[in-house]
């Protein structure tokens, strides 16, 4: 599994605690990650510390789609996991955010059968930079 990282600088007014805090945030994480949801529910854990969540997303051409997704803080970021059953197979997206040297700096590993994987690490690679700006955004605010 190879990993994809995207590293963003952050403004040198946000404090490394801002930052940290505002990924705590599960209902702003949810929101940045996964623009295109319709709802969202706490399905077990503790939404301070670890907690999963489903989702369910609005999808062109497929319509709607609910997956898992799991939010766990860590002192330095947070780690994500969304585990979703496409309909060609199974596709888990385990991410690391972590606020390191200035940056928000999140490492991607995608695991799916070669056509999801291929589709979803694009869909990184144009979508998740501007996550990061929506975050770094809201932790200027603090």
């Amino acid at each position: 599994m190879s990993t994809t990282t995207i590293n963003t600088p952050i403004p040198k007014t946000v404090s490394f605690d801002a930052m940290v805090n505002t990924l705590h945030k599960h209902p702003l994480m949810i929101a940045a990650l996964a623009p295109a949801a319709i709802t969202h529910s706490l399905t077990s854990g503790d939404p301070g510390s670890h907690a999963v969540y489903s989702v369910t997303d609005k999808k062109p051409m497929v319509g709607e789609t609910t997956y898992s997704l799991t939010l766990t803080n860590t002192a330095d970021g947070i780690d994500t996991l969304v585990s979703a059953k496409p309909p060609v197979g199974i596709l888990l997206i385990a991410s690391k955010w972590r606020v390191v040297n200035g940056e928000l700096r999140e490492d991607v590993d995608i695991d799916a059968n070669f056509m999801v994987k291929r589709v979803a690490k694009g869909n990184v690679e144009k979508n998740h930079a501007a996550q990061h700006l929506i975050l770094i955004e809201d932790a200027q605010k603090a």
